[in-house]
């Protein structure tokens, strides 16, 4: 992207100008940070995957209560 295009509304005349260096820079900078902002939410959990480790943590709780009680019936 090295332009912009520009409407003027009055005429219906529309032109391309040639982005400033400052421009390109803030264009650059923004693309930076929505990238971050994208990895960052890609690398969060979805909701399957926290109820995935939610019930794989219920049966590990569930197998050892019941270890515990076959240890203290045997007893």
């Amino acid at each position: 992207m090295t332009h912009r295009t520009v409407v003027n509304c009055e005429t219906g005349v529309v032109t391309q100008v040639n982005l400033t260096a400052e421009e390109i820079a803030q264009a650059q900078a923004a693309t930076i940070a929505w990238n971050a902002e994208q990895a960052e939410i890609q690398a969060q959990p979805t909701t399957q995957d926290l109820i995935t480790q939610q019930q794989a943590l219920i049966t590990a709780l569930t197998t050892r209560i019941t270890a515990l009680e076959n240890n203290n019936a045997t007893q």
